[in-house]
């Protein structure tokens, strides 16, 4: 549904984007903890990690649909009270109604629905086009799921939005409310077919163009796969140096305990916390919307489990960031109450006179 030159226009804006300081940032705090742990080098993020939520290939995810069509010879005949109508059989019979894209068609299906039901009460009873029409719709509504699934399977737009990207998102960027929006309100036209039917093409043409122009879709992604790998190799460090050499063997503050306190303050939650809050909240709405179309009637094998890869409630990239995240709260409170120096103990308040490593 993208046409070439407005591809042109997106290619050339995506790659003036923000620096990749999602991504500097994690970097930065786990050198930091390496350091003042005197740890050894922990691996760093390798973006092409991400590779492993690459959406299937398309024809695993495209369905065959039988094409039902009418002879429009019938409806000019028959159905001269029905103008709508045969301009929409006839569009759909030109050279370029053939080459209709999944996400046009879609829209297409919905119009046509609509014009037979308008069409319906105009014809007699005892009409054969009638009852060639009633077959038509009730055929064609049952088609409603497969020709969804197809328009976002088909579409480069979905698959622009759920493709992983090189760079994270980038720290304090503007959240772009109108992709997910537009993934959600796609969401609830797949959840009410065929009972309503979906919106005409110039409805859903906004909501494709939104997710092709979101670079957010895909540095969602990779900043969902980055911080699992920064909270659990930050974590290894934290937990490792407590079983091996405890911090502050006598439970008191030490300056090396000192020096963490610092780091956690500065640079976990002045740095790192509100960024992983700044994920964690578009990843909810994110997460939301996906497991709201992984429940949709008809989903193709293939798409239902890449959704459940990315978002699913069990074993998807999603839970595993949100555990990472959990687990290492859990690692500095641990390490901060073994010498005193958790938030609300006496230490805390000297949070601010640590050495920085």
């Amino acid at each position: 549904m993208i046409r070439p030159a407005l591809l042109l226009c997106l290619t050339l804006l995506a790659g003036c984007g923000p620096a990749n300081d999602g991504l500097a940032l994690q970097s930065d705090y786990l050198e930091r903890l390496q350091r003042s742990l005197d740890a050894a080098n922990t691996p760093a993020f390798d973006s092409r990690s991400a590779s492993q939520y690459r959406l299937p290939a398309r024809r695993e995810r495209i369905s065959e649909i039988p094409e039902l069509r009418i002879s429009l010879l019938d409806l000019v005949i028959d159905a001269r009270r029905c103008p709508h109508l045969q301009q929409l059989i006839s569009q759909r019979n030109s050279s370029l109604g053939k080459q209709l894209m999944p996400s046009q068609r879609l829209g297409y299906e919905g119009d046509l629905l609509r014009a037979i039901d308008d069409c319906l009460p105009h014809l007699q009873n005892d009409s054969s086009l009638k009852a060639t029409l009633q077959r038509l719709a009730s055929d064609k509504r049952q088609q409603l799921q497969a020709v969804f699934w197809n328009a976002l399977n088909g579409s480069q737009e979905f698959e622009h939005y759920l493709r992983f990207a090189d760079q994270a998102l980038p720290v304090d960027t503007q959240e772009d409310s109108a992709a997910l929006n537009a993934l959600q309100r796609l969401a609830s036209i797949g959840a009410t077919l065929p009972e309503q039917l979906p919106p005409s093409a110039s409805e859903l043409e906004p909501l494709f163009f939104a997710l092709y122009a979101s670079e957010q879709g895909g540095q969602l992604i990779t900043s969902l796969a980055s911080l699992r790998h920064t909270l659990n190799a930050g974590s290894e460090l934290l937990e490792q140096r407590l079983q091996n050499r405890p911090l502050c063997p006598l439970g008191q503050a030490t300056p090396r305990g000192r020096i963490l306190q610092n780091i956690f303050v500065k640079f976990y939650a002045g740095g790192l916390q509100p960024y992983l809050a700044q994920v964690d909240q578009r990843g909810q709405q994110w997460q939301a919307a996906l497991l709201q179309l992984q429940r949709i009637d008809g989903i193709p094998t293939a798409t239902r489990e890449h959704l459940q890869r990315l978002a699913g409630e069990q074993d998807s990239l999603w839970q595993e960031f949100r555990a990472a995240t959990a687990r290492h709260v859990k690692a500095w409170q641990t390490l901060l109450n073994s010498c005193g120096l958790a938030p609300g103990q006496a230490g805390w308040n000297n949070a601010e006179n640590g050495a920085e490593p």
